[in-house]
């Protein structure tokens, strides 16, 4: 019998991960919202452990996002999952913080950006 991870699962839990942090929300946070320890939260979030439809709706109505968002651009493939075109949690804090700023400033930082990388 196959242990490991199945796709969706971890699809879904790289969602999960990718919403919680662009909402600003700890593990332990989200965990205690729940009712569960921040380990669960981790173990979705790796996709080793699978997330309940209850939980999943719950996990929606607290990140304000919508089911089919756990869904989105999953492409059923028996190759592994590229970790390369997973944002990394480093990436996810920039767009949070880039998202609150106003927007003078995130053109400031866009033309630094772009002159760092020219």
């Amino acid at each position: 019998m196959n242990k490991s991870p199945h796709p969706i699962d971890i699809h879904v839990g790289q969602r999960l991960k990718q919403q919680r942090i662009l909402r600003g929300i700890s593990q332990e946070s989200l965990a205690k919202q729940l009712g569960i320890t921040f380990q669960q939260i981790q173990k979705y979030e790796n996709g080793t452990n699978r997330i309940s439809a209850s939980k999943l709706y719950e996990l929606s109505q607290i990140l304000k996002t919508p089911i089919q968002f756990f869904f989105e651009n999953y492409q059923k493939s028996t190759q592994p999952i590229e970790k390369s075109s997973e944002l990394t949690t480093k990436e996810l804090h920039l767009i949070k913080n880039f998202r609150q700023l106003n927007p003078a400033q995130q053109q400031a930082l866009t033309s630094l950006i772009s002159k760092l990388t020219s």
